[in-house]
């Protein structure tokens, strides 16, 4: 065991869940809110990962963290972005308004008939049976169990050029103001993929979809028609972006409990919630820790770019060497604490490919720990949230460092059974301003919000006290792409 480092004032005990939760507060959570949400005021709106909003968040992080407490470094990487030119549709000249991006696809332009796919466009017989698309543009319902990658795949194969992805859920991709998001849709799932290499894809709105459908009697007949232009075009541009890690100086270094919230948001919000919540309640935990002593060492990462696809974690995951992952007991992520019609929701799945059974049971042992402190402390119900990869715990999993963690809701709508555990509105989002510009300190519900920083301190002190029991050491993975 490596000598530790005094860190914690002279005679500090050692770290105690109750304690340490008492030390956090409303108050404390509302003000840094107000302070993140100033930031973001400044500088447009936004705290985009490449923005001077961004910017500006790490250097208040970094003067919240207590620096007689924790050893700070600021990871820099390079990471090429795509940056939108244009995104348009037009129907025989005219434009439409009701347009919002596909996240990661085919770059330019076509101009072609459309033509309806049946079913959601999630299997290969939807562009094959009874129509043709090739040469086409096809318009596909929102919906199905597949993601829009998959019927971009799908659609390219069988010859089609373009996609429209038609939204017909009126408000999902509407903001306050009522435009559309430019930042929605997912890649194809399990595929490593260049997005160039994808059909040129675009969302139309409800109106302006049924619109397109009545023009041309879409519904009615399997025959492409009219004359429809979509338009996706993006350049490259490199971005130097950096994520700040926090370590104590005390506790042991070869047995790191590492915690993470995300600091970026998207470019048409402030993101308060998402996830300023998770990286304030991770700044307030800090600061509270440090009047204490612990024998495992703390770790807060701030991941950088987590909105661009978790650049930040995987850059950290993928660039630490063997020996470095091996010093790694878990990780624990924080996304969403402050959702408006929450959940408490803790990561733990049954078919998660887990690399190991060491991965597995750690992860559950974690998950647990949320479970309990959410039962027992905070005397509220909680339920399972499945480990899908959508957020930064992703890449700790695939070095098989077991994880877990708490989360109170993105975009989805919240159903019966939960709104009669948590309260609130069933088949309403759980943050009806989910990237979007009215995720402002107007969007906390600050009971959830502070339930969720006291489960990162009892979480903390559980495991800054001790890791008996706990799958660790384990056996180290083989670094990718170190």
């Amino acid at each position: 065991m490596p000598l530790l480092v005094a860190a914690a004032p002279a005679g500090a005990p050692l770290v105690d869940s109750g304690k340490l939760q008492r030390l956090l507060s409303r108050e404390g959570l509302e003000a840094r809110a107000k302070e993140l949400y100033a930031i973001a005021k400044r500088n447009n709106g936004t705290r985009a990962f490449d923005t001077a909003g961004s910017r500006e968040t790490l250097n208040w992080i970094e003067s919240n963290i207590p620096k007689d407490y924790f050893n700070i470094q600021r990871q820099y990487f390079n990471y090429t972005g795509l940056i939108d030119d244009e995104i348009s549709i037009t129907v025989d000249g005219v434009a439409q308004k009701e347009v919002g991006k596909v996240w990661l696809n085919g770059n330019g332009t076509v101009t072609a008939p459309v033509v309806l796919v049946p079913n959601f466009g999630c299997n290969a017989t939807d562009y094959t049976t009874n129509i043709d698309v090739s040469r086409k543009i096809v318009l596909v319902t929102r919906g199905g169990d597949c993601a829009v990658g998959d019927r971009m795949i799908l659609a390219g194969g069988a010859g089609a050029t373009g996609l429209i992805l038609w939204d017909t859920d009126l408000e999902l991709l509407k903001d306050i103001s009522g435009a559309y998001s430019t930042t929605w849709a997912a890649p194809p799932s399990g595929s490593s993929f260049d997005p160039r290499n994808f059909i040129v894809s675009t969302v139309i709105g409800y109106t302006e979809g049924q619109a397109l459908v009545d023009k041309y009697q879409l519904k009615e007949s399997p025959f492409s028609k009219g004359n429809v232009t979509v338009t996706n075009r993006y350049h490259e541009q490199v971005f130097n972006i950096a994520n700040i890690i926090a370590t104590t100086k005390g506790g042991n270094q070869d047995a790191i409990i590492n915690f993470g919230a995300h600091t970026d948001s998207v470019r048409e919000g402030p993101g308060i919630n998402d996830n300023g919540s998770g990286m304030i309640a991770q700044i307030e935990v800090a600061k509270a820790l440090s009047q204490f002593s612990i024998n495992n060492a703390i770790q807060f990462c701030f991941w950088n770019g987590e909105e661009e696809g978790l650049l930040g974690s995987t850059y950290y995951t993928e660039h630490l060497s063997d020996s470095d992952a091996a010093k790694i007991v878990m990780n624990v992520d924080f996304d969403m604490l402050a959702s408006p019609n929450y959940i408490y929701g803790v990561y733990k799945s049954v078919d998660f490919p887990f690399k190991t059974d060491a991965a597995k049971a750690g992860s559950d042992m974690i998950a647990q720990t949320l479970f309990d402190f959410l039962k027992d402390d905070a005397k509220m119900p909680s339920i399972s949230t499945k480990l899908d990869g959508r957020s930064d715990y992703a890449g700790f999993l695939e070095r098989g460092i077991p994880a877990s963690g708490l989360f109170s809701g993105a975009e989805a709508n919240k159903t019966e059974e939960e709104a009669k555990l948590f309260g609130g509105k069933a088949g309403e989002p759980y943050d009806a301003c989910y990237h979007q510009a009215c995720d402002t300190i107007d969007n906390l519900n600050y009971e959830a919000f502070l339930i969720g920083a006291r489960s990162i301190a009892y979480t903390v002190a559980k495991y800054g006290q001790s890791i008996e029991g706990f799958p660790f050491p384990r056996p180290v993975n083989k670094a990718l792409g170190a």
